[in-house]
């Protein structure tokens, strides 16, 4: 058999490749006879000038000053490669359990049992989601973020109750509401 005739034979029996092939020749042909004969596009027609706007006189030109932006040490000096990794994990602990944090009794009180019950079922709607350990530490609590001294009023129906962040912990807040202390801890996390 001729070298010719066994060229095709092996297109006839790769029938599919063999039309792609042939199709996309095809097309490259046609490209190049109008680029060859020189068919191009129509010239795009010119624009007017775009129009001067004028400013009216007496109006001040405007200023653009540069405003430095503040640098807290160790928290955005260094460049890693995930950039949303806090550099250690003691800057900030997030609750990633769920939305229900523990509390327990910091101290012993003597109050009427009566209150006392009332304000822990009070406290048990506080969510405590993150602590960031800082010069001056912050928790975000209740969805506001606060520091020692700060307070948090929570509703209970018609009462309002007032909560005191007393100190904040790595992993925990303390808080107090009318002489009692509660300890609100961050769930778990698990990885």
């Amino acid at each position: 058999m001729s070298p010719a005739g066994r060229i095709l034979d092996r297109l006839r029996m790769s029938g599919r490749k063999t039309a792609v092939a042939c199709a996309l020749v095809s097309i490259m042909l046609f490209m190049w006879v109008r680029v060859l004969i020189g068919h191009r596009p129509a010239a795009a027609a010119a624009a007017p000038p775009p129009k001067q706007v004028e400013t009216p006189a007496g109006t001040a030109p405007v200023k653009v000053t540069l405003v430095e932006l503040p640098k807290t040490p160790g928290q955005h000096d260094a460049i890693a490669r995930d950039f949303f990794a806090a550099p250690d994990g003691s800057y900030a602990r997030r609750n990633a359990a769920g939305r229900n944090t523990g509390t327990e009794k910091e101290v012993p009180v003597t109050s009427s049992s009566n209150a006392q019950e009332v304000i822990q079922r009070v406290a048990q709607t506080l969510k405590l989601d993150a602590v960031f350990l800082r010069e001056n530490p912050e928790a975000f609590l209740n969805d506001q973020l606060l520091r020692v001294g700060n307070k948090l009023t929570v509703k209970d129906g018609a009462a309002s109750y007032e909560f005191e962040v007393l100190q904040i912990y790595m992993d925990s807040v303390l808080v107090e509401c009318q002489g009692i202390q509660l300890r609100l801890k961050l769930a778990q996390v698990s990885k």
